[in-house]
């Protein structure tokens, strides 16, 4: 009896240890380092620092499709699909293709304008809209 009580402890502990790894292993990364060297080769400028977790709370009301979109074949608008998530360099190359702006290009107009309008619309929280402010040298 006490070996199966045993058996079934350390079973159901090692499921439980494989359901929390494999959540922890789904979850978004709260900071990330944009670098992609493997796109933009070496890098003239340092690396940039992002914070998914104060960008997603900051972008509450706006939602995730404010970065994360993807063409609507319909209507060729940019639409956000929720469980579709993926990073900005699956569609954005170095170069502009086909009429998707390159993965400078994408970052820098994205980021900035957004800093940008935050700042207009008063919120002095918003982040940095210079090349010093996000390429930080550490």
């Amino acid at each position: 009896m006490r070996i199966k009580v045993l058996t079934l402890t350390i079973i159901l502990g090692l499921v439980s240890a494989g359901a929390v790894g494999w959540r922890a292993s789904m979850a978004q990364e709260a900071d990330y380092i944009l670098a992609h060297a493997d796109v933009f080769g070496k890098l003239r400028r340092p690396q940039v620092g992002f914070s998914h977790e104060s960008h997603a709370k900051s972008l509450e009301k706006s939602g995730c499709g404010v970065c994360h979109h993807t063409p609507d074949d319909a209507t060729g608008r940019l639409v956000y699909v929720e469980g579709e998530e993926t990073g900005c360099k699956e569609c954005h190359e170095l170069q502009e293709e086909a009429g998707i702006p390159a993965l400078r290009e994408a970052f820098h107009g994205n980021c900035t304008t957004c800093h940008r309008n935050q700042i207009k619309s008063g919120n002095l929280e918003s982040g940095p809209t210079t090349c010093g402010g996000c390429h930080r040298r550490s």
